[in-house]
């Protein structure tokens, strides 16, 4: 940290020499102070006149849980929600998942909502039902142009091929394409970019399946930032041993991933692991913190006698979490996986993203060692971050993405006034969506295979 202010220092006339090496602590902080001044956060417009100061600094909140509430409550009756259902009590286990269904979505229709507590995970499932309905259309400032016509007017614009479009694209340079005004958060300026990137479901053909990636909504839109920030974190992280686990061989050179020893997580966490082996289940628990070091954990409940129609059969129910607080991206993995076993029960989820059975020797070993015992590690070996504040938080984030080579990290403002929940949509060129969509494969998948 020190050398990136020392670089500051030396653009900065009477502050130091170019050739001077050392830094004295008061321009050390005086550097330190100007950068929280102009934080990336501050600069973006829909979040500039809120505040960033957090409930606690493991929290991702600025808002408690009341606001929250009382915030979708007064919505609900303008939202396209026919059914809000407790599925809870679907399962054995007792993890509180709430569905949120309105059959006329253009896409999903049921919405699954998960936390410590059902009142969690009641406004969970209805935040979901709102990030949807946002998504079908935009009202951020748009125009019909190709991505030529663009550049060659001088305007910011987002290259859509730096997304690892699908190989069936209807895109091309010379093409007019609908797009849409949003916020490059390392150039602090506006930026355009396709329509169909922001959107869900996609309508003219940049994109053919659809894709919540990087979708979020929540009381502020800085909140809501942070929050699609670590979604796209955690799928590039996942994407990368999706596609390794699928496509690799032996010899080449895994994403990183290390077992974590159940015994050692924090009492937080515990409960529902308890209640999964007393079901007769195994939990397997992992590190997939990729380089970008932002923690990613994965959660797989491993239910060998799950019923279905045809029998007893061995089924494993993932989930994922992203935070820089590794407790808390332990607690959204854990709570996914039971959410995703809920789902299932229910029979009641959409799948967009379907991909055929394979049969490779590689493939299959991958997922027999999900089942087999493996060497672990205790849970505070996973390297955690706290922050006061979204500020410094967001910064943090970029500064990790940059330090892979990302240059651009796009934010989306998808709000509907009609609504007045933040929702915001955030892309970021470089990071992988195979796990979204497994025609999209991007170089920080394919490159376990070289």
């Amino acid at each position: 940290m020190k050398s990136r202010f020392l670089k500051r220092l030396r653009k900065a006339p009477g502050l130091i020499s170019p050739y001077t090496t050392k830094i004295t602590i008061s321009q050390f902080a005086a550097c330190k102070k100007a950068e929280a001044l102009t934080s990336r956060l501050s600069t973006w417009p829909a979040a500039k006149a809120e505040t960033f100061g957090k409930l606690s600094p493991q929290s991702g909140r600025v808002c408690d849980l009341g606001f929250v509430e009382e915030l979708v409550e007064g919505i609900l009756d303008r939202l396209p929600i026919t059914r809000l259902a407790d599925i809870t009590p679907l399962d054995c286990v007792g993890a509180p998942v709430f569905a949120a269904i309105s059959p006329l979505a253009s896409d999903l229709t049921t919405h699954l909502g998960k936390g410590p507590d059902r009142r969690s995970a009641r406004i969970s499932a209805i935040m979901e039902a709102v990030e949807r309905v946002a998504a079908e259309r935009i009202a951020a400032p748009s125009r019909c142009a190709s991505f030529e016509q663009l550049r060659a007017s001088g305007v910011n614009v987002a290259d859509p091929l730096d997304f690892d479009l699908p190989p069936r694209t209807a895109y091309q340079a010379n093409l007019e394409f609908e797009w849409v005004e949003a916020w490059d958060l390392y150039g602090s300026r506006p930026i355009w970019i396709a329509a169909d990137l922001a959107r869900t479901p996609p309508k003219q053909g940049i994109l053919d399946h659809v894709d919540t990636n990087g979708l979020a909504a929540a009381a502020t839109y800085a909140e809501a930032l942070r929050h699609a920030l670590l979604e796209v974190i955690e799928r590039d992280a996942v994407s990368q041993h999706q596609f390794f686990d699928l496509f690799g061989d032996e010899g080449r050179v895994p994403p990183h991933k290390a077992r974590i020893d159940p015994d050692s997580i924090p009492e937080s966490c515990k409960r529902f692991v308890l209640s999964a082996t007393e079901a007769g289940m195994d939990v397997v628990l992992e590190d997939l913190t990729s380089d970008l070091e932002i923690p990613v954990v994965g959660c797989m409940l491993v239910d060998r006698a799950f019923l279905t129609e045809h029998g007893p059969i061995t089924h494993v129910f993932g989930g994922w979490g992203a935070d820089p607080v590794t407790e808390t991206a332990l607690r959204r993995a854990v709570t996914e996986a039971f959410q995703s076993r809920v789902g299932v029960i229910q029979g009641a989820r959409d799948t967009f993203n379907g991909l055929s059975a394979t049969a490779r020797p590689f493939t299959l070993s991958a997922r027999r060692h999900l089942l087999c015992k493996a060497p672990m590690v205790p849970f505070s070996a996973l390297r955690s971050r706290a922050f006061d504040d979204l500020e410094s938080e967001t910064d943090y984030i970029l500064d990790r993405l940059g330090s892979v080579g990302i240059r651009q990290a796009i934010a989306v403002d998808m709000k509907r006034d009609d609504l007045g929940i933040a929702v915001v949509r955030v892309r970021v060129p470089g990071l992988s969506a195979f796990v979204a969509d497994r025609h999209r494969v991007g170089w920080r998948c394919a490159r376990h295979l070289l």
